[in-house]
């Protein structure tokens, strides 16, 4: 598989030849993404430290 590494390398290019706004959204979109995961997961009642069993 030849390809493979010609691959890596065409990704690392894009990578590091990518500008700055490019990166910046990307990394954006990404946080924003995570961020409603975990809202979402936390709507969902995973909280059981805040319950005192009382």
């Amino acid at each position: 598989m030849p390809q493979a590494g010609t691959e890596i390398q065409a990704a690392v290019v894009a990578a590091t030849g990518s500008p700055f706004m490019i990166q910046f959204l990307t990394v954006l979109a990404l946080l924003g993404a995570g961020v409603a995961y975990f809202r979402a997961l936390g709507s969902k009642g995973f909280r059981t430290a805040a319950k005192t069993g009382k």
